[in-house]
C-alpha cells in the first residue's frame, strides 16, 4: 500500500517547464532574474533613449564636419583637469568617439552602483531575511545556490547591456548624417562588452565581500573601488600621486579600449574579466563556506554594555554605529588622498595664464585654485552619491524592524508607536551624522598637508552630511506613511535620480524647471564657502519633516502591512 502511494506521488509531481526555471519559479536562477528584469529593463531603455536624444542633438546642431572638428579642437583644448572626469577625447569629430566620450564613458559609473547594490544583497541580503535559512534547508547545495542567484543577476545585467546595444544601432542608423559617423555592430558588440565589465566589476567586489563582512561593509567597499577607481583614472595626469595609483584602477586598465573610437585593447580587457571572474568565484567559495547565520551588519562589533538597550534610540543607533563608521573611513580615506594631492593641482592649473583665465570665466569669484576648489571637483561631486548609498542602508536598518518583525514584539512593551519611531528615525539621522564627522576627520588630515587653513572645509562637509539626512528624511517618511519595504529603494533611487537630473540635464540642455528638481544642485559650492540658502533651509525641512511624518504614519496605520 505505502509503496503504491509512494509511486503515485512520484507519478503525479509535475517538474517546472523550461520557460520556468529561466523566467520564473521554476528555479533559483528564475527567481533571481525575475526580481531583477524590471530594473533591468527600465535601466536600459533609459539609457538607451539618452543614447538616442545625445546622437540626435549632435547630428541637428553640428551638421558639417567643419562644425565638428572646430567643437573638437575645443574640447581637446582643455586642460587635463577638465577632460579628467570623462576621459580622453579620441575621434570626437565622429558620432561614435564623441558618444563614448561624452556619455559612454560615465555610464559604468551610474550602473555601476546598481551592480554594488545588487549584488552586495544577493546573499548577504537573503541571510539578512532569513530566507536563505529555508532556502539551504533544501536538497542543493550551498555552492549551487549562490551560482544561480548570482547567474539571475548576471542575466538581468546583460538584458540591460543589449537594450543598449539597440539603442546604439538605432543612433547610429538614424543620425549618421557625415562619413565616418557611421559604426558597425562588432565596434558596438565590442564596446558593450567593456562595458558590462566596468559595470560589473565593483559589484564583483562587493560579491566577493558580502559573506564576510556582511552587505553593508561591501556596500561600503564596491562603492569606493567604482568611484575611487574612476576619480584616480581621470585626474591621474594632473595628480602624480593617481599616476602612481593609475594600475589598480580598472578605468584606467581599460582606458584604451574604445571601438566606437575605433580604438582596441583587447588584453586589458581579457585581463579585467579573468579579476572579475575570480572575484565572482571568491563570492561563491566565502558564501559556500561560512555560516549561514552571518548577520547582515558585518563583523565589527560594539562594546556589550547596557547604553545600546536603555531606549528605541540608543538601541537603533548602536545598530547603525558600525556600518556609520564604516562608511565614513571609507569616504574619509578617498578624501585624504585627494586633499594631499591639491597644492600639485593647484601649482599646475596656476601655471598656465589661459587655463586661469578660464577658470575665472567659468566659476567667477570662487578660489577653485585651492585645496578647497579642487575637493569641490574631485571629492564633493563624487562623494555625494556615496552618501545617498548610506543613507539608503540605514533607512534600511530601520526598515528591517518591522519588516523582520520585531517591532511588533517592541511595541508589545509599554512604548508608544510615535515615541519609537520618533527616537528610532532620529537614530538614522545620527547615524549619518556620525559617518560624516568620520569622513571629515580623514578629509581634514588630508587638507592639513597643503596650504589653506583645513578647518574652513568643515562647513562644507556638514552640508554633505545635511544632504544625506533629507534624502533619508524622504526615505522615512515613505517608510512610515505607505510601507517600511519602500522606505531604502526610495531613498536610494532619488539619490540616483537628483544626481541623473542633474548630469544629463548638462548633456541634453534639459529645461531649468526639470534640472532644478535634482536638490543637489541647491547646494552651492559649500567646500569653498559658497551656500545655497534656500537648499540649505529645504534639505533641513525634509530631514526634520521626514522623522516627523515618519511617526505619524506608523502611529496612524497597521504594523507589518
Amino acid at each position: 500500500m505505502s509503496s503504491a502511494l509512494a509511486t503515485t506521488a512520484v507519478l503525479d509531481r509535475v517538474p517546472p517547464s523550461l520557460r520556468a526555471r529561466v523566467l520564473g519559479l521554476g528555479s533559483v536562477f528564475g527567481k533571481a532574474f525575475r526580481d531583477s528584469r524590471r530594473t533591468a529593463i527600465g535601466l536600459g531603455v533609459v539609457f538607451a533613449l539618452v543614447m538616442l536624444v545625445t546622437a540626435s542633438q549632435v547630428a541637428t546642431q553640428f551638421a558639417t564636419i567643419e562644425e565638428r572638428v572646430q567643437v573638437a579642437v575645443q574640447l581637446q583644448a582643455l586642460p587635463a583637469i577638465f577632460q579628467g572626469m570623462l576621459g580622453e577625447p579620441i575621434h570626437i569629430e565622429l558620432m561614435g568617439g564623441f558618444l563614448s566620450w561624452r556619455v559612454l564613458n560615465f555610464l559604468p559609473v551610474m550602473l555601476g552602483i546598481w551592480s554594488i547594490v545588487a549584488l552586495s544583497g544577493t546573499l548577504a541580503g537573503e541571510l539578512g531575511r532569513g530566507s536563505m535559512d529555508m532556502l539551504a534547508s533544501a536538497p542543493v547545495s550551498r555552492a549551487r545556490l549562490a551560482v544561480q542567484k548570482l547567474a539571475g543577476y548576471l542575466a538581468a545585467l546583460g538584458v540591460t547591456t543589449l537594450i543598449l546595444v539597440l539603442g546604439l544601432v538605432a543612433a547610429f542608423a538614424a543620425f549618421s548624417v557625415l562619413p565616418g559617423d557611421s559604426v558597425g555592430l562588432g565596434a558596438i558588440a565590442a564596446h558593450a562588452v567593456w562595458i558590462y565589465l566596468t559595470i560589473l566589476v565593483p559589484g564583483a567586489v562587493a560579491f566577493a565581500l558580502a559573506p564576510i563582512t556582511g552587505r553593508n561593509g561591501a556596500l561600503g567597499v564596491g562603492a569606493i573601488v567604482l568611484f575611487g577607481s574612476f576619480v584616480i583614472n581621470g585626474f591621474a595626469s594632473s595628480v602624480s600621486v593617481f599616476e602612481t595609483l593609475r594600475p589598480l584602477s580598472y578605468f584606467g586598465l581599460t582606458a584604451e579600449h574604445r571601438p566606437l573610437a575605433d580604438r582596441y585593447d583587447w588584453g586589458s580587457v581579457g585581463a579585467l574579466a579573468v579579476i572579475t571572474a575570480a572575484l565572482l568565484a571568491l563570492g561563491v567559495l566565502a558564501f559556500a563556506r561560512r555560516d549561514l547565520l552571518q548577520p547582515s551588519s558585518g563583523r565589527l562589533r560594539l562594546p556589550s554594555i547596557g547604553l545600546w538597550l536603555r531606549e528605541p534610540f540608543t538601541r537603533a543607533f548602536g545598530e547603525r554605529l558600525p556600518s556609520a563608521i564604516v562608511w565614513g573611513l571609507g569616504l574619509g580615506l578617498f578624501g585624504l588622498v585627494i586633499a594631499t594631492s591639491a597644492d600639485q593641482f593647484v601649482a599646475s592649473m596656476g601655471a598656465i595664464p589661459q587655463v586661469t583665465q578660464m577658470i575665472k570665466q567659468i566659476f567667477p569669484g570662487q578660489d577653485i585654485l585651492s585645496t578647497g576648489g579642487f575637493l569641490q571637483l574631485a571629492f564633493f561631486s563624487e562623494a555625494i552619491i556615496v552618501v545617498g548609498l548610506a543613507a539608503g542602508g540605514f533607512v534600511g536598518g530601520w526598515a528591517s524592524d518591522e519588516a523582520d518583525r520585531r517591532l511588533e514584539l517592541i511595541l508589545g512593551a509599554p512604548v508608544s508607536r510615535a515615541r519609537w519611531a520618533l527616537r528610532s528615525a532620529t537614530a538614522v539621522m545620527g547615524a549619518i551624522a556620525v559617518m560624516t564627522a568620520v569622513m571629515a576627520v580623514g578629509v581634514v588630515i588630508g587638507a592639513a598637508t597643503q596650504v589653506g587653513n583645513a578647518l574652513n572645509l568643515l562647513p562644507g562637509m556638514a552640508v554633505l552630511g545635511l544632504y544625506g539626512m533629507a534624502l533619508a528624511g524622504i526615505g522615512l517618511a515613505v517608510g512610515g506613511l505607505i510601507r517600511p519595504s519602500l522606505a531604502a529603494p526610495v531613498t536610494i533611487i532619488l539619490g540616483l535620480a537628483f544626481y541623473l537630473i542633474d548630469l544629463i540635464g548638462s548633456i541634453l540642455d534639459l529645461p531649468d524647471f526639470i534640472v532644478d528638481l535634482a536638490l543637489n544642485r541647491h547646494l552651492g559650492r559649500p567646500i569653498l564657502g559658497s551656500y545655497d540658502d534656500v537648499g540649505i533651509v529645504v534639505s533641513v525641512a525634509l530631514a526634520v519633516g521626514g522623522v516627523i511624518l515618519c511617526a505619524v504614519g506608523v502611529r496612524r496605520r497597521d504594523i507589518g502591512r
